[in-house]
């Protein structure tokens, strides 16, 4: 694949992808009122090294819809609040009934919500009698928690980079947030 930039007039700009045969696969076209020059190179150049190695490591369709799809499930709060109560609960599973109490949401609730992540294979489900227990499925969705939670606490300097985080356990104290954002 190839690779074609053409600027017209500085208030257009034509990117073609070309075959090996020289046949156009894709023509984009942009003008510059719709392209925000501080988001953007100043100066257009193309590292072609940089663009093979990308292409040769593309993340599939396939496979971004199903990673779309994992964090479109976990966008939702009272998941996330399911989850994160999996996640701190002592023997690492809990009853429908304690999640929801220890929640505050009825039981209806929070059983929708359980269905939606057992669905996704974020929580597995047992049955003891007529007690139902719940669980994440595996330690890449404990630790998928964890880094989200980390990156929303982490602390920034002026230069944008970290300077520390607030989360050094699993759960942040209010009052202990407070202190170090004051």
């Amino acid at each position: 694949m190839l690779c074609a930039i053409m600027v017209l007039d500085n208030s257009c700009t034509v990117v073609q992808v070309f075959s090996k045969g020289r046949k156009s696969v894709k023509s984009i076209v942009a003008s510059a009122s719709e392209v925000a020059t501080e988001d953007m190179c100043q100066e257009r150049f193309i590292h072609a090294e940089h663009v093979q190695e990308v292409r040769r490591n593309v993340l599939s369709g396939k496979e971004a819809a199903r990673i779309a799809e994992l964090f479109s499930v976990l966008s939702d709060p009272t998941r996330l609040q399911v989850v994160h109560a999996l996640l701190s609960a002592p023997a690492g599973e809990l009853c429908v009934c304690d999640l929801a109490c220890s929640l505050g949401r009825d039981d209806t609730t929070i059983s929708h919500q359980l269905r939606v992540l057992r669905n996704q294979h974020v929580v597995t489900m047992r049955k003891v009698g007529r007690v139902v227990y719940y669980r994440l499925v595996d330690e890449h969705i404990r630790q998928l928690l964890m880094m989200g939670m980390v990156h929303t606490h982490e602390i920034f300097n002026n230069s944008g980079v970290p300077v520390s985080s607030v989360m050094p356990a699993v759960s942040v104290v209010p009052e202990q947030e407070a202190e170090v954002s004051a």
